[in-house]
């Protein structure tokens, strides 16, 4: 079960990459993203982005027990649901702008994002970087509708 949870919790070992772990699973989950896209998921919606935030939270709990760290680099679950809610109902085609403004979100986490890994476990994990996404998500959307 252990191996398991790690294949997962790293985003299928994309988190073991040995530089910048948790843009490497971003991308990966760009990826997969966009793949599902084209096989015609439509937009990404509440169900999904619940579904993997609560996924996540069980896996990067027990996997930051595995690797005996708290919020262990190598856990990148985090990052797969805060791409998600940053491309929460938006086309394909913001993408590359989703990416870019939650990396750079969960890279910098201005308050309030900082404050959220406060807490402890897999809430404490997961958390930050939903705030990230949903910063990004939200941007997006002011651009979008004023521009």
């Amino acid at each position: 079960m252990d191996k398991v949870i790690e294949f997962l919790a790293t985003g299928f070992y994309s988190g073991l990459s040995p530089y910048a772990p948790g843009t490497v699973g971003t991308v990966v989950a760009a990826i997969l993203l966009w793949i599902a896209f084209k096989l015609g998921m439509g937009l990404v919606g509440f169900p999904l982005v619940f579904i993997i935030f609560i996924i996540g939270t069980f896996l990067s709990h027990y996997a930051e027990n595995l690797f005996g760290e708290k919020d262990a680099p190598q856990i990148v679950v985090d990052e797969f649901a805060g791409l998600l809610v940053a491309m929460y109902n938006l086309p394909v085609t913001m993408l590359i702008p989703a990416f870019v403004l939650f990396r750079v979100f969960d890279i910098l986490k201005p308050p309030p994002i900082r404050n959220l890994q406060k807490f402890h476990g897999g809430v404490g994990i997961m958390l930050d970087d939903i705030l990230a996404g949903l910063i990004a998500n939200l941007l997006i959307q002011f651009i979008v509708h004023f521009a």
